[in-house]
């Protein structure tokens, strides 16, 4: 004998789940959100650097990545695996999309200016710094709430 089982209310949980929820990127701490805005956008005066952007670029690289993750984690869902699935899935967007940052912050261009060199004791990568590396390290996301991110002063990339 077959037996159905209803699962409908962990579908219908895990895809709410999805729906309310928004990963977030980027950096939360004022001090490294105002170091990455002002390399993002650059600037005009004498010690300012060149526009070197990076989250937009590498939100873009992640794309097709999240995609899938996201994919799946809706297949999960729709398996009646409920908001655990949902959860996970949106988490492991926010891991590729952080690695999508950090890939573009290794590759960006142009170099540092030969003084800013010498500040970094040699250091010459751009975006990455000798101590404190505050951009790498306080590169972050987080799923929250809609209802949370709403307000925010946060660019929505259409994810």
């Amino acid at each position: 004998m077959k037996q159905l089982v209803d699962r409908w209310a962990e579908i219908d949980a895990g895809l709410r789940a999805m729906e309310e929820s928004v990963v977030q990127v980027g950096w939360f701490d004022e001090d490294a959100a105002t170091v990455a805005l002002i390399n993002d956008r650059g600037g005009n005066r004498g010690d300012n650097p060149p526009p070197r952007p990076v989250l937009g670029p590498g939100l873009d690289l992640a794309r097709d990545d999240v995609r899938r993750a996201l994919s799946r984690g809706v297949s999960d869902v729709l398996r009646g695996e409920g908001p655990t699935a949902a959860a996970d899935a949106l988490e492991r967007a926010g891991v590729i999309l952080e690695q999508g940052v950090r890939d573009v912050m290794d590759a960006v261009a142009p170099p540092n200016a030969a003084s800013t060199v010498a500040q970094k004791r040699g250091y010459s990568a751009p975006l990455r710094g000798f101590a404190p590396d505050r951009l790498w390290t306080r590169l972050e996301h987080r799923v929250v709430p809609a209802s949370d991110a709403a307000g925010d002063d946060a660019e929505d990339l259409g994810y």
